[in-house]
């Protein structure tokens, strides 16, 4: 009978060893990779920030005429919307002088 008992135990100490196996494991890669996370996440390089007046010039319209790879006429897009763009800088060179004029009594 004593035979029965003694691989049951060495069993039963065997499972709560690979129980604590596990947890120390999960832990362990818990301890380690979430830091890691957390420090790469934070070490991003900065967005540089916008110039407006990088913006209003035509030159950045020149990424449209990629538009030809998905089928669009990208020399016509880019085009187009330089007239459009330069309509409304002019539109606002407009309003600016008449703000600067100051109002007509």
């Amino acid at each position: 009978m004593k035979a029965d008992v003694a691989p049951n135990l060495a069993c039963t100490y065997s499972r709560r060893f690979v129980r604590r196996l596990k947890i120390v494991f999960r832990s362990t890669f818990v301890a380690l990779i979430l830091p890691t996370m957390l420090l790469s996440a934070g070490c991003e390089k900065k967005a540089a920030a916008i110039d407006p007046t990088d913006q209003s010039t035509a030159g950045n319209t020149k990424p449209l005429q990629a538009a030809d790879l998905v089928g669009y006429d990208g020399k016509r897009l880019r085009k187009t919307v330089d007239r459009i763009k330069q309509a409304n800088e002019k539109h606002h060179r407009t309003i600016e002088r008449m703000a600067e004029s100051g109002p007509d009594q």
